[in-house]
């Protein structure tokens, strides 16, 4: 005769888990999705209302956002250069706020945004991701190292292709001390000075070379390299370890920087710039006017149109 109880169910509660063994669920799977998207929810009309503060900008390398855009998501792109450089060239379907501008322009919601410029401001950069922040709607993030590292790494832009007029990026010296030294590879292409000249008697000594600035001492924390080509020494470490470091050629304002800059972009490496008046700017650390080594005279530095001294 059969039983008429009810037929065994498998129970649908988990096995206890032993206390010892790690817990099975990973960071974003969906035992979590619900808890995450409240909190961030939560948090987004906290900073509609006004009672909390907009999340700060982060970096996003470049690499990190070639992925995101390959997966489809929708991310605004804003160059916050010039118009003139924007027009010369920019990644594709971004728009151009110059920097200056975020606080003021309206903007749709515009989601995610990732905010770029020349590499060179990153002050200023999260300084425009912050205030494009503060919008209701927008959330935005800064590409580390801007166009040129966007560029060295292969991402596409809207440069036309061909043969272009020569156009080397400059940094002055005061822009230089704002950089970060980790993310500095100075690039030493400087030639002794030539022996001091005077009117020593025959048979005298010859006066020794003046020295040359020192780069660590002037810039510590940077990495000093003769050949900008060995990978020991431009290897960087930490959160941006897949961003190109930014090469600084230092010279004597002899043309060698401007010969290695030529190099690097064979080398498709194009997040470099010449410092502006070598060894000479080194000398004064920045300030302008005439300075003598022996009878040698170091003319002031003209700036291109621009730059900020």
């Amino acid at each position: 005769m059969k039983s008429l109880a009810p037929a065994a169910r498998p129970s649908r509660l988990k096995t206890p888990r032993d206390a010892t063994q790690p817990p099975t669920w990973r960071p974003g799977s969906p035992t979590r999705r619900p808890g995450r998207f409240l909190r961030k929810l939560s948090a987004a009309l906290l900073v509609g209302l006004g009672l909390a503060s907009p999340a700060r900008a982060l970096p996003i390398t470049p690499a990190e956002l070639q992925k995101k855009l390959a997966a489809g998501e929708l991310v605004a792109l804003i160059d916050l250069r010039s118009t003139d450089l924007f027009q010369k060239g920019h990644l594709p379907g971004a728009m151009n706020i110059p920097a200056a501008l975020c606080q003021a322009k309206k903007l749709p919601p515009l989601g995610y945004v990732v905010v770029y410029d020349d590499g060179l401001s990153p002050d200023s950069a999260a300084a425009a991701a912050a205030e494009l922040g503060r919008k209701p709607g927008i959330r935005a993030d800064v590409l580390e190292g801007g166009l040129p590292a966007w560029e060295t790494l292969g991402g596409q832009t809207t440069r036309p292709s061909g043969v272009q007029p020569e156009q080397l990026p400059m940094i002055t010296y005061a822009k230089l001390e704002q950089l970060s030294p980790q993310d500095v590879v100075l690039v030493d292409l400087r030639r002794p000075h030539p022996p001091a000249s005077g009117s020593a008697k025959a048979g005298a000594r010859t006066p020794a070379s003046p020295p040359l600035t020192d780069l660590g001492a002037r810039f510590p924390g940077a990495r000093i390299v003769r050949w900008p080509f060995d990978p020991p020494a431009i290897r960087k470490s930490g959160p941006g370890a897949l961003t190109p470091p930014l090469f600084v050629l230092i010279d004597n304002a002899d043309g060698q920087a401007a010969e290695m800059a030529r190099t690097l972009k064979g080398n498709g490496i194009l997040r470099f710039v010449i410092l502006i008046g070598g060894e000479a700017i080194l000398e004064r650390e920045g300030r302008a006017g005439l300075q003598r080594h022996g009878a040698g005279l170091h003319l002031p530095v003209t700036l291109p149109t621009g730059s900020n001294p």
